[in-house]
C-alpha cells in the first residue's frame, strides 16, 4: 500500500512538472474572462478625418470567451481602418518568439498591429496579417513576420521594447467581422 502511495506521487509529480514545462513557454496576454479588467481601447481613422467605423465587445459563447470586432473600414477622408489595442502590462513584458492566438471572421485579411518603445508617431507600427476564416482556427505569428511601417523605426522587434497589442482591419474597403480567443505569447 505504501509502495503503491509512493508510485501514485511520484507520477503525479512528474506530470505536474511535464505540464508546468509546457505551458512556461507561453505567457498569457488575455483570455477573455475577465470582462471587468479588459483594457482594450477602440480607435478608428475618424481621429484623422476618416468615416470608418465599428465597435468591439467581449462575448461567452458555447464556453469560449473572445473579443469581437464589427464595422465598416472606408477609404473615404484618406481613412481606412479600425482597431482595438490593448497595453501590455510590465510583467508580460518578457522575451517571446511570437504570438498566437485562435480566431474566425468573414474570410477576410487582418493585420497584427505591435507598437514598441520605438513607435513615437500615431502612425508608426509594426505588422503581420493573417486570414480569418469561418472557422475557428489557431495562428502563430512569428515576432520575425512583423513589418515596420517606416524606414525611421528599427528593423527588428525586441519582444521586451513592445507596449501594445492591437487588433486591426486596414487598408481596403470591407466590411468587418472578425473574434480573437486567447492571445498569448511563445
Amino acid at each position: 500500500m505504501f509502495l503503491k502511495k509512493i508510485t501514485n506521487f511520484i507520477l503525479i509529480l512528474i506530470m505536474t512538472l511535464v505540464i508546468k514545462k509546457n505551458n512556461s513557454d507561453e505567457i498569457l496576454f488575455d483570455n477573455f474572462s475577465n470582462i471587468t479588467e479588459e483594457k482594450w481601447e477602440f480607435i478608428s481613422d475618424q481621429v484623422m478625418g476618416g468615416v470608418s467605423f465599428g465597435e468591439h465587445q467581449i462575448v461567452s459563447e458555447e464556453g469560449m470567451n473572445f473579443i469581437r470586432l464589427t464595422g465598416f473600414v472606408s477609404l473615404e477622408n484618406n481613412g481606412g481602418f479600425i482597431q482595438v489595442r490593448k497595453k501590455l502590462s510590465n510583467d508580460t513584458n518578457n522575451k517571446f518568439k511570437g504570438i498566437k492566438f485562435k480566431c474566425r471572421g468573414n474570410n477576410k485579411e487582418y493585420f497584427i498591429h505591435l507598437r514598441t518603445k520605438f513607435t513615437l508617431l500615431p502612425w508608426q507600427y509594426y505588422q503581420s496579417k493573417f486570414f480569418a476564416s469561418e472557422n475557428w482556427s489557431e495562428y502563430k505569428l512569428d515576432i520575425t513576420s512583423f513589418v515596420r511601417s517606416g524606414a525611421f523605426l528599427p528593423r527588428n522587434i525586441n519582444s521586451k521594447h513592445i507596449k501594445s497589442l492591437a487588433i486591426v482591419a486596414f487598408g481596403k474597403k470591407h466590411r468587418v467581422n472578425l473574434e480573437i480567443s486567447k492571445i498569448t505569447f511563445y
